[in-house]
């Protein structure tokens, strides 16, 4: 299975469209059918943008709410490929999706004009190296006052009950290919990190709502939303399928590695030895996703991080609540 030049690992076709839109449904169910997390007065907004967005369902679903109808709300879609947008004739009014690589600074024109941004499940795209210039990327979409939406999950966050062999071996072969791909093992705590850390430089008064300090961002929410928590039909047949494919992806490019690797004339016989039995058990694992065995494919679960932040709003020093607060400042 190859990687397209964007980095992303599977193929962009009319059967990857299918996969994303069927995934999306598996999200929503597993986010309680919540499109916005009840955190965000979504009703109120009047401009969304959505990154890495795919096909564009999430945006599209949101488009068409009925709070939304008779309204002039804008919604904006990014993703680096064209390659799964629907045509415009399918694409509900006020929608618009745009060419963009995430790792670039936006274009100026769509600075600061988003009420909600919404991203979900780029740890499996984002290299590591890029991951803070990403956020200040994409906070910078954000109005004053604007909330991020961020849904994540990781293959450290899988596990089965029972735990068997095989599972073990699975999300022991998955972790170092990630690394390997330069990709984080784990996306949620880092992600965390780096939006409380983000700051800003402000010219003049203070930032407003309270409890704001010198931070540009603050997470107001976060969540970890279990499979096994949730009995939804779509769930419990949906997360076999995301876990398994998942796990395709990254074990066949995996074993075609070390098999290269193991070919080399150069390495020493033992290190040869080695990468032979690694891709021979990565093989057989394989197999056994393929072939349904139900200790590769029964009882799975994953955690999903479900982060909801707020930008600060930055007030003058005339404000009638600077004068309560700081009174010497006017």
């Amino acid at each position: 299975m190859a990687t397209t030049d964007d980095g992303y690992m599977l193929p962009r076709d009319s059967t990857e469209s299918k996969r994303l839109d069927a995934q999306h449904k598996f999200l929503r169910s597993l986010s309680k059918d919540y499109l916005v997390h009840p955190e965000i007065p979504w009703k109120n907004l009047n401009a969304v943008a959505d990154v890495a967005t795919g096909t564009g369902i999430w945006l599209r679903e949101l488009a068409s709410s009925s709070e939304f109808r008779g309204k002039n709300t804008s919604f904006v879609g990014f993703d680096i490929s064209p390659q799964q947008y629907p045509t415009k004739e399918e694409l509900e009014d006020g929608v618009e999706l745009v060419v963009h690589d995430m790792t670039r600074p936006f274009p100026l024109e769509y600075h600061e004009q988003f009420d909600l941004v919404n991203v979900r499940l780029v740890s499996w795209v984002l290299q590591a190296r890029d991951l803070e210039k990403t956020v200040r990327n994409i906070i910078q979409l954000l109005r004053p006052g604007g909330y991020l939406q961020w849904q994540e999950c990781d293959p450290g966050d899988s596990w089965t009950a029972p735990e068997t062999p095989i599972s073990t071996s699975i999300i022991n072969h998955l972790i170092p290919e990630k690394i390997a791909r330069g990709l984080l093992p784990g996306i949620a705590t880092p992600l965390i990190r780096t939006i409380q850390s983000l700051q800003t430089e402000v010219p003049q008064g203070h930032q407003n709502p309270n409890s704001f300090n010198s931070d540009s961002m603050r997470i107001r929410r976060l969540e970890t939303v279990s499979t096994a928590h949730i009995q939804s039909a779509v769930v419990i047949a949906g997360k076999r399928h995301v876990i398994t494919g998942a796990a395709l992806t990254l074990l066949e490019p995996s074993m075609r590695r070390k098999r290269a690797a193991a070919a080399a004339s150069s390495i020493p016989s033992s290190e040869k030895e080695q990468l032979d039995e690694d891709a021979q058990e990565i093989a057989d694992l394989i197999d056994a996703i393929k072939r349904e065995e139900s200790d590769a494919v029964d009882n799975w679960n994953f955690e999903m991080t479900w982060i909801i932040a707020r930008k600060a709003i930055v007030m003058g020093k005339t404000e009638a609540w600077m004068a309560i607060k700081y009174p010497n400042s006017i």
